[in-house]
């Protein structure tokens, strides 16, 4: 049973991959959909929530490293601006 598990595992594998080479375009459309999709899971998981980092998230955390200054145009304002308005 796990030889045959891990055959079908190897040649869906390789049928992916060569599908991949084979449409690289719809390939990428696929990959961002699945982003799009995850991303609000992704932002909650790290703690940027509608209403600001959640106390005690990772996001709580990187913003404890500004020291209260957050700059404008920054990766963690836009993380924080994502997670307030794409939930």
């Amino acid at each position: 049973m796990a030889q045959a598990a891990t055959e079908a595992l190897r040649r869906a594998s390789e049928e992916a991959f060569e599908f991949a080479q084979e449409h690289p375009v719809y390939t990428t459309i696929l990959a961002l959909g699945v982003f799009v999709a995850l991303m609000p899971w992704v932002l909650e998981v790290l703690g940027f929530a509608e209403l600001g980092p959640v106390e005690g998230s990772f996001a709580a955390w990187w913003q404890s490293r500004y020291a209260g200054y957050v700059p404008k145009g920054s990766l963690f304002g836009f993380f924080q601006r994502l997670g307030m308005v794409w939930h």
